[in-house]
């Protein structure tokens, strides 16, 4: 059975890079375009399934901003971490589509809007005008290798503020943790316990912020 290859160094990055000076361009051999590098495999995580119906409340008629969230260090990468104990390393030859925050914000993003929980999800940099925001924190996402097994849990911890944004309060911090292992030591396998524990903790976000929106705009709206 193969197994996903580690770089133990959380620092190491692109190496072997050999750079020809001007004036001996003409010497160096082979395209500037040829590479014994292997590219990369891209991996990418899909939202939660959406709900099957609407449930009506006063977040229904709410337009909802997720942030970009903020990162753990070490996290706030392209690279899929991994962590032996206190180790921090990553993957080899592997990443996600885009940063942890990219990721991260578009899945809570497509998520929480296939849920009908609010009337529209949108991601804050798009200047939708909305009335709340969720502002995530990333505190794990990693692979983790404990107690022996052969194959690593995941480890997704989120914590959103509830944010009005009409006068900068905030209404609510929430959390959610998921943690899910893998089949099995393969590649395909830890990044398919990524994405159901990235779905669920979504989920439970979704549902936790509809309620507490719900509440505070009913709240807002009795004491006007």
């Amino acid at each position: 059975m193969s197994k996903p290859g580690l770089d133990r160094s959380a620092a190491a990055g692109r190496v072997g890079v050999v750079m020809c000076a001007a004036f001996a361009v003409a010497s160096c051999g082979g395209s500037l375009f040829e590479s014994d590098i292997p590219v990369p495999s891209n991996y990418v995580l899909a939202p939660a399934p959406p709900a099957p119906s609407a449930t009506a409340s006063a977040a229904s008629a709410v337009d909802l901003a997720i942030g970009r969230p903020d990162v753990a260090p070490g996290l706030d990468t392209s690279r899929i971490a991994v962590l032996r104990g206190r180790e921090l390393g990553y993957f080899r030859a592997v990443q996600w589509g885009g940063s942890v925050t990219e990721t991260v914000q578009a899945l809570l993003v497509n998520t929480l809007q296939d849920q009908k929980l609010f009337r529209s999800v949108t991601a804050e940099q798009t200047r939708v005008s909305g009335a709340y925001l969720l502002d995530p924190e990333v505190r794990d996402f990693q692979a983790e290798y404990i107690d022996g097994k052969a194959a690593p849990d995941v480890r997704v911890t989120i914590v959103g503020r509830v944010i009005r944004i009409g006068d900068r309060r905030l209404v609510d911090t929430i959390s959610a943790t998921s943690v899910q292992p893998a089949a099995e030591n393969r590649m395909t396998a830890v990044a398919a316990a990524f994405e159901a524990a990235s779905q669920r903790v979504a989920l439970e976000l979704a549902g936790n912020a509809a309620r507490i929106v719900a509440n505070d705009a009913a709240a807002t709206a009795a004491n006007k």
